[in-house]
């Protein structure tokens, strides 16, 4: 009898360890596809719009006092649509791209991670192109963590999540801080500095 119950107890034990052994599940692309470039693309069709408008405004409207303030709204919504482009665009895209890369490290699916390290560093140095010096120190310090993963392998795994971590931390903190504005150079050029 005590023999019997030892066998039930080892198979009622191995049963729930067995049970609770949840499986894997595969890896889905689809789901990690998380990135803003739909959006990215339709940005020159609002550009175009934006200069009919501003054209619009210059030969319909006569009176002094409705032109100024119509073009002082038209420089909002131009201002919006580059600080959409150039600085929430790319950085929500390396977002995206870091957080697939973590889930392909974790998955051990190191060549696409190293893809998607890459996408993100492009779309950092993206944002960096269009910012003043102090953004952009913002988002070397992101950069940085990026490019100090060299080779993803099972040794490095920890190493390369760690660093992606902290770049993903790094960069949700910008993008907390940092309230955006378009500035523009002596040159004509105009900029996103980030306002803290």
């Amino acid at each position: 009898m005590r023999h019997l119950l030892v066998v039930i107890s080892v198979m009622a034990v191995a049963f729930v360890l067995v049970s609770c052994g949840e499986k894997q599940r595969p890896w889905d692309p689809e789901v990690e596809k998380a990135t803003f470039t739909e959006i990215e693309r339709s940005i020159p069709a609002v550009r175009e719009a934006l200069m009919d408008l501003n054209e619009s405004i210059n030969k319909r409207i006569t009176s002094k006092k409705y032109r100024e303030k119509a073009l002082e709204q038209f420089k909002g919504v131009t201002d919006f649509v580059d600080i959409l482009q150039f600085y929430y665009l790319p950085i929500l895209n390396a977002r995206a791209h870091i957080s697939r890369a973590y889930r392909e490290v974790q998955y051990g699916m190191y060549t696409e991670a190293s893809e998607d390290i890459r996408k993100a560093i492009d779309n950092i140095n993206k944002a960096a192109l269009k910012s003043t010096d102090k953004t952009k120190a913002g988002f070397e310090v992101v950069k940085n963590q990026l490019t100090s993963i060299e080779k993803i392998s099972d040794q490095t795994k920890d190493t390369t999540l760690t660093h992606l971590s902290n770049a993903a931390k790094q960069l949700n903190a910008l993008i907390e801080k940092i309230k955006p504005i378009v500035v523009v150079t002596e040159e004509g050029e105009s900029l996103i500095d980030g306002q803290l």
